[in-house]
């Protein structure tokens, strides 16, 4: 049975949008998700379905949580593939996790290909000594100090580039890729 990361986008941020993972976890699998399991509050889920069809598990469990929570969320389906070759193009690190403290290595998963007239409007606006770099549809993101005192926020991401995006730190991400292994 193919195995899948679900990345939430916006649950648990600041006290919208909550959903504990316990109960999403349960309901996942009385609908049908096997081996369901999660990673941190924010939306991180990996599980094995039958559906192989990325979009359609997507839009499956976005009105599955629309009908139980009543919460609009946008859901990124990846596969090992999927996060394996986003790990590995990461312009910014290698597989190494970071050391504890601040974490400075993000990847941005977005809804669509960077076009470059939104790279144009984040270089625009961006103030800052962060980097980043497109490759498709992620954005990978080196910043100087911590997120907190970042100006590329999902926000501000999500604005400048007119797509839907989820933002997890490199360690997250490792993590992801160790729980589809």
């Amino acid at each position: 049975m193919p195995k899948y990361l679900a990345l939430f986008r916006a649950v648990n941020v600041s006290g919208h949008n909550i959903i504990k993972m316990e109960h999403l976890r349960k309901l996942m699998e009385n609908n049908g998700f096997k081996n369901v399991a999660t990673y941190i509050q924010s939306g991180n889920v990996v599980f094995e379905t039958d559906e192989t069809n990325k979009a359609k598990i997507a839009k499956n469990l976005e009105v599955l949580l629309y009908k139980e929570y009543g919460h609009d969320v946008f859901i990124f389906i990846l596969d090992k593939a999927d996060l394996e070759k986003v790990i590995d193009s990461n312009p910014y690190t290698t597989r190494e996790p970071e050391p504890s403290g601040i974490k400075k290595f993000f990847v941005c998963f977005l809804a669509g290909d960077v076009s470059p007239q939104g790279i144009d409007q984040m270089n625009k606006f961006n103030r800052s000594d962060d980097v980043y770099k497109a490759i498709g549809n992620i954005l990978y993101l080196k910043l100087s100090q911590s997120a907190a005192d970042s100006k590329l926020t999902n926000s501000f991401i999500e604005g400048k580039l007119k797509l839907k995006a989820t933002t997890r730190n490199w360690n997250t991400t490792l993590k992801l890729l160790e729980m589809l292994s």
